[in-house]
């Protein structure tokens, strides 16, 4: 037997045994074993061209799928579902590639698509991170006990908080708007889990503060 022809085989069984027995790899052990199988029932390593048929696509697709799978379990374990949505989408769309650029293609714009989510996410962090705080330094302007002749520096830091508020919500919504047009703040998604984790404030102070920024939107 050709040595070449044996020493391909010995390396397509490594291929596929890598895989062997690991649960996060399901897809690419059948993927790597349809392969082996397919070098190993060739007599002249010739064979093999006409025997792979699409064997390499589907092989390139499982990889994809079963990475996706894990990173999406991962994620959705930790109720991160921002980061979930690019797992999440690779799977919906990877199995429509036809060629090994189609896989590299679909698997990159699903990741570069969920890092806008991502990053359009992350502008709710400015509620805790500024927000919420002018809220707690207008609170203490409003109801200090100031002598009635500083009356007047009272009200101009109350003005100036409010209008921060303002301008700050504006900016947020803005700067985000640079990547996602349209996008407005909705404090509502300060309660989900990724979100609400960060901010250390009991359910009905964050409750009382998020109703007064609606005031400020």
């Amino acid at each position: 037997m050709d040595t070449l022809l044996e020493d391909y085989k010995a390396y397509y069984k490594a291929r596929m045994e890598r895989y062997e027995g690991n649960s996060l790899y399901p897809n690419s052990y059948q993927s790597e074993k349809a392969l082996y199988e397919a070098m190993n029932s060739c007599t002249e390593l010739i064979q093999f061209k006409e025997k792979i048929g699409d064997l390499n696509i589907k092989n390139a697709i499982a990889l994809v799928q079963d990475q996706a799978s894990a990173r999406l379990q991962h994620y959705t374990q930790l109720q991160e579902s921002k980061r979930a949505l690019g797992p999440q989408w690779q799977l919906e769309r990877i199995g429509s590639a036809t060629n090994e650029t189609e896989v590299v293609t679909i698997a990159s714009e699903c990741e570069q698509e969920s890092m806008i989510e991502i990053s359009v996410d992350g502008f709710i962090d400015h509620v805790w991170g500024s927000l919420i705080p002018a809220l707690e330094k207008l609170d203490v302007a409003r109801n200090a006990q100031y002598p009635s002749k500083y009356e007047s520096v009272r009200q101009a830091d109350i003005q100036k908080l409010e209008q921060y508020l303002r301008d700050e919500i504006k900016d947020i919504e803005n700067q985000a708007g640079n990547w996602k047009p349209g996008w407005r703040l909705d404090l509502e998604v300060v309660w989900e889990h990724r979100h609400r984790k960060n901010i250390p404030l009991s359910d009905d102070v964050l409750r009382k503060r998020l109703n007064e920024l609606k005031n400020f939107q």
